[in-house]
């Protein structure tokens, strides 16, 4: 039975390879389609009823819990032991708003522009103005203090770990060791 299935899987795959080798390069763009239309559905969080996350976490941004959240994941870092953090703003993030603008002329050559914010109502009967984009609060720098400062590798890794997550040069975080430690 075994050796029946051995002998179809072989012919099949000797009368299939010719068609591969001659629509190599059809199904290769097929592949890449299917494996970016995979790819896009998972990682959209995005439903009819919802905003973008990226939306969502630009609104809510809380410089305290940021802080806390960062603390947390540093303190687990090996080496670092208790961690406290200060981070500066560069700017807050904001909101860019839709403007309808119309050009009006009066006869002569001069012509003048109104402008309106853009405005839809929801489904309780309110009013919120349309969102282009929510632009992130900018990061001027960071003071860390840690129990494990006073090891090079530590204060690389915490370095390297705030200036990644902050998007901040290396040389705008300061690692300090926090007092009251050997």
């Amino acid at each position: 039975m075994m050796e029946q299935w051995k002998e179809r899987l072989e012919a099949v795959r000797k009368q299939a390879m010719p068609l591969v080798l001659k629509y190599r390069a059809v199904l290769i763009v097929l592949l890449a389609g299917v494996l970016l239309l995979a790819s896009a559905g998972h990682g959209s969080d995005v439903s009819e009823n919802s905003t973008p996350s990226a939306v969502q976490d630009t609104a809510d941004f809380d410089l305290a819990s940021f802080e806390q959240q960062l603390c947390g994941k540093l303190a687990a870092v090996d080496g670092v032991g208790r961690v406290e953090l200060m981070l500066s703003l560069e700017q807050s993030g904001e909101a860019v708003y839709a403007v309808n603008t119309r050009q009006t002329s009066s006869g002569g050559d001069s012509a003048s522009f109104e402008s309106d914010l853009t405005v839809v109502s929801d489904s309780s009967y309110g009013e919120a103005p349309v969102t282009v984009k929510n632009l992130l609060p900018t990061f001027r720098g960071a003071v860390v203090l840690c129990d494990g400062a006073g090891d090079a590798n530590v204060r690389l890794a915490v370095t390297q770990a705030v200036s990644t997550v902050c998007g901040i040069g290396a040389d705008k975080v300061t690692v300090l060791k926090l007092s009251g430690t050997s």
